[in-house]
């Protein structure tokens, strides 16, 4: 490849790392969907080992199609494994919140996760975050404040679920930036889903018998169910989800591989409107003032995280193309 060649893909590199994240988290949106019609069914674990398994297929398919089983030999199995443990923090905690809360909401405070990750990307892959976007970091938090409502109204215990779920969402990706100079997006997709599958079997052989299974709370009952064979129309939909996960799943390892951290995670806010949508058109839910206020805060620092990015990426191509 030549050198202009070269520049021209490292300079689109970033674009095709956020068009990526759009279609993944655009198919992440039906999961949610799903997940959410079963979660009075089935416990969140059962959910989980079904959809790896059935994700598997499409991600195998990927690995034969870019270069056969060899690319999964890695010298960093550990790392690869933790990122996985992160990612099943990161769905499991989501999954049960959204058993609970309108999808917008838990969408919302699960839109914490590129903040964290702006904040930690400093520590651990040393990027720079110049004052004013640390300064739309903390409007962000300002607007999870405003959603979770401290002052007065009634803190649903899913809505710490949600944003638990995006500390964990934010420790994945950083992971995945890191892991990323080695290994390909099939493989981190590959050892995520192995890790899901490995997790949430062994969760199900410790309490899917149901012997702690009790009513009260969504999210605590999606937890303790026991497991039960899918039958019909059911079984038809944890297919569907698995076959989503495994696309979505190479999507996002794609988009931050591709990408830096930074410019592409603000992005994640793109499945916003369709957390509105399904839930409106499903569950005739709408936002409340205090979601809407928090989508302000929230999406309006992560637009301005974009621009100043923006910026900063136009003075870089600026340099590349003078030397």
């Amino acid at each position: 490849m030549s050198q202009a060649a070269l520049a021209v893909e490292q300079e689109n590199a970033p674009l095709k790392g956020i068009a990526f994240l759009v279609v993944g988290l655009s198919l992440f949106s039906v999961q949610d969907v799903i997940v959410k019609l079963l979660s009075g069914s089935y416990p969140t674990h059962e959910i989980v080992f079904v959809r790896g398994l059935i994700a598997m297929l499409p991600i195998l398919a990927i690995v034969h199609l870019e270069g056969g089983f060899r690319l999964l030999r890695t010298a960093r199995l550990p790392a690869l494994m933790l990122r996985g443990l992160c990612g099943f923090t990161c769905f499991t905690a989501y999954y049960l919140a959204i058993a609970a809360l309108p999808l917008a909401d838990a969408v919302t405070l699960f839109y914490a996760s590129p903040l964290f990750v702006t904040a930690l990307s400093i520590p651990v892959l040393g990027e720079r975050v110049g004052a004013k976007r640390w300064l739309a970091v903390f409007v962000g938090f300002g607007g999870v404040v405003v959603m979770m409502g401290p002052a007065g109204g009634s803190l649903d215990p899913a809505m710490l679920l949600a944003l638990g779920a995006a500390v964990a969402y934010a420790g994945q990706i950083l992971m995945t930036r890191r892991l990323s100079r080695s290994e390909r997006a099939s493989t981190l997709a590959f050892y995520a889903m192995l890790t899901f599958i490995l997790a949430s079997g062994l969760v199900g052989l410790a309490i899917g018998d149901g012997r702690y299974a009790a009513e009260g709370h969504p999210s605590l009952a999606f937890l303790l169910r026991p497991w039960v064979w899918p039958q019909g129309h059911d079984l038809l939909l944890l297919i569907a989800c698995g076959l989503i996960a495994g696309a979505g799943f190479y999507c996002l390892s794609q988009a931050y591989r591709m990408g830096q951290v930074s410019v592409v995670a603000p992005f994640e806010y793109s499945s916003l409107p369709w957390a509105i949508l399904w839930g409106y058109l499903i569950w005739s839910d709408l936002p409340g003032p205090a979601t809407l206020a928090g989508v302000v805060l929230v999406v309006g620092s992560g637009l301005y995280i974009i621009h100043r990015e923006g910026v900063r990426g136009r003075r870089v191509v600026r340099g590349r193309s003078l030397r």
